[in-house]
C-alpha cells in the first residue's frame, strides 16, 4: 500500500499498478472500511487504488493516512455477499452497431461473438467514470477490441460495450469510445433508489441474449422542477439558471460526482449574508442572469459576478412582494448567485438540492413560469453591512499543488498561458494553448478529484470541474487548490489562464485565510 497526496484535500492510496483480484479485494476492503468516516467526503475506488476526498477544515493528510492504515488493519475481511445480476441484452443491429467490427477483429462470426460474450462470468471491479458506469472484468480474451479512434458524441443509455479487454454498460446517454455490441432495457441508475446504481463493486454479472424489444428505453432520470403556488416566479430564466447548494457527497464510489455550486465561495457568502445555513439552496446564473418576481416579502443577497441588477452586491437587501429582480449579462466573471433568506425550498435528491446538469439528477435548468418555494434555512439575522467582494478575473495565476503524476512532466504547464475553450462545461474546463508533450508512463484508471488538471494525448489540459467524472486514465501533473475553486467557477470562455505551483502547506494557509474572510460575514 503506497500513499501520496493527490491535492490539498485528497489522498491517493495504491495497491499496485496491475489489474488483479488481489488488488480488487484490497480496494473493496478499504472502501468499505472508510465509508461514513468523519471528514471523508467521497471515495473513488478503481482497479488498484482508492482516492479519498476529505474536508481539509476537519482532517489533515496525516489524519486520513493514519485512519486508512488503522482501518485496513482492523477491518473485517468478509466482503458483502456477491450478487449475481443477469442483464438482458439485445445484440447487434441498431442496438449493437459495432458487433460486426468486433467479429471481424476477432476473426469470428457475429453469432459466436454473442455466444462468447454471454457465456462469460463478469466481475464489477468498480463503478466510476460517469454516473454508475460499471467496469467489468472477465471479457473473453478473444473478444478484446481496441476502442474507437474517435469517440461517439452520444452513446445511447443501456449500451453494452467493449473497451480493450474490459466490458461495460453506459447507464446514461453520454459520449463514449467503446465498441457497442448491444443494449439492455434495464435501468442501471435510479436516483430514487438506495443505493442508486443497479450494479455495485463486487457484483457478478451475466449477460442474457434476448430478442429485440420495441421499447428499449434510456435510463436518464426524468425530473421536472419542483414548484409551489407562491414563492419566486421565474419571468425569464437567463442562459442557464439552476438551483444549487454545495453538492451531494458520498456517492463517488457509484460514479456520481458532487456537483453543487460552481463558485462555492459566492454561494456560501450569499447564504451567510441573508442569515441562512451556508449550504442552503440558491440560484446560480451563468453568463446571463434572469428575471424573478417575488410573490412575498423576502431578503436576498446577490454575490459572485455583477449581473447589473441595480441592487447592492454582497449585502442583504429587502425585497417587497410583487417586486421583480432583473439580472443581465455578467460584467466580470461567469456566474452570479441569488440567495434568499430561508433558501430555495425544493426537495432533496440523493441528499442535495443541486441540479446535476449533465445527468438531470435534482431537476433541470429553470424555465419561464417555474415557481420556486422559499424554505426555512434561516438560522441567524441578515447582515446589512456591505462586504467587499473577492476580485474576479484579475486575481493572477491559478495556484496548484503537484498531482499524482507530477514527476512524469517537466515544467511545460507553467511555461505559458492557456485560453478557456468554448466547449467547456460543468464537467471540465478545456484549455487551449501550447500542447504539453505526452509523458511516457503506464497508469491504470484511477480516482480523480475536483480541480485535477488532466493532460490527454493531444496535450491540451483539462481542469476537472464540479460535474467531473469520478475516475479517469489521463495523467495529472497538478491540482487547483481548494482556495481557488471559486475562481474556476468564474472563468469564462476565452479567459486567459496560467498556473503557479505552491506547496500543500501554502495551499492550506490560503484556505484558512479564505475561511476567516467568509466567517467574518456571520
Amino acid at each position: 500500500m503506497t500513499i501520496q497526496p493527490a491535492s490539498d484535500r485528497s489522498l491517493f492510496i495504491s495497491f499496485g499498478d496491475e489489474i488483479s483480484i488481489a488488488a480488487h479485494h484490497q480496494v473493496s476492503r478499504l472502501t468499505r472500511a472508510l465509508e461514513g468516516q468523519r471528514g471523508v467526503l467521497n471515495l473513488h475506488p478503481a482497479f488498484a487504488s482508492v482516492l479519498i476526498d476529505f474536508d481539509p477544515r476537519l482532517r489533515s493528510h496525516a489524519d486520513i493516512e493514519a485512519l486508512a492504515r488503522e482501518r485496513m488493519e482492523t477491518a473485517r475481511d468478509e466482503a458483502r455477499p456477491a450478487r449475481l445480476v443477469e442483464i438482458p441484452v439485445c445484440y447487434g443491429g441498431e442496438f449493437g452497431p459495432d458487433l460486426e467490427d468486433v467479429a471481424r477483429h476477432a476473426g469470428l462470426a457475429p453469432e459466436r461473438v454473442v455466444e462468447l460474450h454471454a457465456a462469460a462470468d463478469y466481475l464489477v471491479y468498480f463503478v466510476g467514470f460517469s454516473t454508475c458506469f460499471p467496469y467489468l472484468g472477465g471479457l473473453p480474451p478473444e473478444l478484446a477490441t481496441p476502442r474507437l479512434s474517435a469517440p461517439r458524441k452520444l452513446v445511447p443509455a443501456g449500451s453494452v460495450a467493449i473497451g480493450g479487454s474490459q466490458a461495460g454498460i453506459y447507464p446514461l446517454a453520454s459520449p463514449g469510445g467503446w465498441r457497442i455490441v448491444g443494449r439492455t432495457p434495464l435501468r442501471l441508475f435510479d436516483p430514487q433508489s438506495s443505493p442508486p446504481p443497479l450494479l455495485r463493486m463486487g457484483d457478478r454479472v451475466r449477460f442474457e441474449p434476448v430478442q429485440p424489444l420495441s421499447d428499449v428505453r434510456g435510463s436518464e432520470p426524468h425530473s421536472e422542477p419542483r414548484t409551489s403556488e407562491s414563492g419566486i416566479r421565474v419571468v425569464s430564466p437567463g442562459l442557464q439558471t439552476t438551483v444549487q447548494d454545495l453538492g451531494r457527497f458520498g456517492y463517488a464510489h457509484f460514479g456520481v460526482s458532487a456537483s453543487g455550486a460552481a463558485d462555492p465561495l459566492s454561494l456560501r457568502a450569499g447564504n451567510l449574508l441573508v442569515g441562512n445555513a451556508e449550504n442552503a439552496a440558491a440560484l446560480e446564473m451563468t453568463l446571463v442572469g434572469g428575471s424573478f418576481e417575488f410573490e412575498t416579502d423576502a431578503v436576498i443577497a446577490l454575490t459572485g459576478s455583477d449581473l447589473g441588477a441595480g441592487l447592492p452586491l454582497w449585502t442583504a437587501v429587502e425585497i417587497k412582494a410583487g417586486q421583480t429582480v432583473r439580472c443581465g449579462a455578467t460584467r466580470s466573471g461567469a456566474r452570479g448567485y441569488l440567495a434568499v433568506r430561508g433558501g430555495i425550498g425544493v426537495p432533496m435528491a440523493m441528499g442535495s438540492a443541486s441540479v446535476h446538469v449533465m445527468t438531470g439528477v435534482g431537476g433541470r435548468a429553470l424555465r419561464a413560469g417555474d415557481v420556486l418555494p422559499i424554505g426555512d434555512a434561516a438560522i441567524r439575522r441578515p447582515r446589512t453591512v456591505p462586504r467587499r467582494a473577492p476580485l474576479f478575473a484579475s486575481a493572477g495565476p491559478l495556484r496548484v499543488t503537484p498531482g499524482p503524476q507530477a514527476h512524469w512532466f517537466s515544467n511545460e504547464l507553467y511555461a505559458a498561458a492557456y485560453q478557456v475553450a468554448e466547449e467547456s462545461n460543468r464537467m471540465g474546463l478545456r484549455l487551449r494553448g501550447r500542447p504539453i508533450p505526452s509523458p511516457a508512463g503506464h497508469m491504470l484508471t484511477e480516482g480523480v478529484p475536483l480541480g485535477a488538471i488532466q493532460v490527454p494525448p493531444d496535450g491540451q489540459p483539462i481542469i476537472l470541474f464540479v460535474e467531473h467524472q469520478t475516475t479517469g486514465g489521463y495523467p495529472k501533473p497538478a491540482n487547483v487548490i481548494s482556495a481557488d475553486f471559486w475562481r474556476l467557477g468564474q472563468l469564462r470562455p476565452r479567459d486567459e489562464v496560467c498556473f503557479e505551483r505552491i506547496t500543500l502547506e501554502q495551499a492550506l494557509d490560503l484556505l484558512r485565510e479564505q475561511e476567516q474572510w467568509l466567517y467574518a460575514l456571520v
